[in-house]
């Protein structure tokens, strides 16, 4: 056993070095963390096709002008089946196959695959990969670990944060979220939030209010201030950039727990207001508003049911005379509303 110590006037200061420029850096530990359905599988295919293939990553926006030579990647997957999802997925986002390795989960090696496993451990010395993607979290922390015990699991990772600097390898570990409401930053990411500070970057996948649109927010950043959140859409399984936003990952849950609270509300109030149209044909919208009250809907609730209905196309708002107009409101075409009804 060895005593001697390193003497910190000896380290040499370096920059960080980055995969994706200001969202995943080289070299550690960067975690993707989202709820089913959000996405995550397919942003990790994007990434994953832009560093096999040299171009840039849709999370860059098209604001970088440089490409990067292309890299090898070995992608662990115990969530998808490679002839039914991955291989499809990867191609459609431009990946070069012959770059990207892989280990099945039909492999009897794969139960063995550990963060802290020797396993891991040789494959990463034999096929020496720039990047290694583990999906899920979960399927690579030993079966008899305990995910809320805090020093077994940062003694489960400890490994792999060694590798980064030992072979040069950057990990990308993808994590299920916490669906719990009221929940944000390192609490989001679900069974255990150690992960959260082995890791130099947290990525947080989510959807916004805008219909098919989604969210990729950087909750945390080892090397500087965080980047922007980036908004994109899923056509046929591959993200497209749509902006940046100031908005981050808490404000998204905020606003979505604020709309789940508001919805049952608000379907009463377009309740009410088709239930009035039907028997009354037409309305003066102020004695629309004066009945709402009588039963009991709030003004918030019947302003949004209002908005709702006007979007889908179901009302009809018109103004008769002058100084002062009086604005009457009815329903549109009744096949749309019976129908409307029946979806509800």
């Amino acid at each position: 056993m060895k005593f001697s110590l390193e003497k910190a006037s000896n380290v040499i200061i370096k920059n960080p070095e980055w995969l994706i420029p200001e969202y995943i850096p080289r070299y550690g530990i960067t975690t993707i963390a989202g709820e089913g359905g959000t996405g995550k599988t397919s942003v990790w295919c994007e990434i994953v096709a832009s560093i096999t293939s040299g171009r840039n990553s849709f999370l860059l926006g098209g604001q970088v002008p440089f490409t990067s030579p292309p890299e090898d990647v070995l992608v662990l997957s115990a969530e998808d089946s490679w002839s039914y999802v991955l291989r499809a997925r990867l191609e459609a986002n431009g990946a070069d196959l012959d770059r990207i390795s892989f280990l099945s989960p039909e492999d009897e090696r794969f139960v063995d695959l550990n963060f802290n496993g020797d396993l891991l451990k040789g494959i990463i010395e034999e096929n020496r990969p720039s990047v290694i993607v583990f999906d899920p979290l979960q399927a690579f922390v030993p079966a008899n670990l305990k995910m809320g015990d805090r020093n077994a699991m940062r003694k489960c990772f400890s490994p792999l944060i060694g590798y980064g600097e030992q072979y040069k390898v950057t990990s990308i570990i993808i994590a299920h979220a916490n669906k719990q409401s009221g929940v944000w930053g390192r609490k989001r990411i679900a069974d255990s939030s150690d992960i959260w500070d082995a890791s130099r970057s947290v990525l947080m996948v989510g959807t916004t209010p805008d219909e098919g649109i989604r969210y990729i927010s950087q909750e945390k950043s080892n090397y500087g201030k965080l980047s922007d959140t980036v908004l994109f859409s899923l056509d046929e399984c591959v993200p497209t950039f749509k902006c940046y936003s100031t908005k981050r990952d808490r404000e998204f849950i905020q606003a979505e727990a604020r709309e789940r609270n508001i919805r049952p509300v608000v379907e009463d109030a377009k309740d009410f207001i088709i239930d009035t149209l039907r028997e009354r044909k037409q309305i003066e919208i102020p004695e629309l508003d004066g009945l709402a009250v009588a039963n009991g809907i709030s003004e918030n609730a019947l302003k949004n049911a209002k908005a709702v209905l006007k979007k889908d196309n179901l009302t009809h708002v018109w103004s008769v005379g002058f100084n002062p107009k009086k604005y009457f409101m009815s329903l549109k075409a009744p096949e749309k509303i019976n129908e409307y009804v029946k979806n509800l």
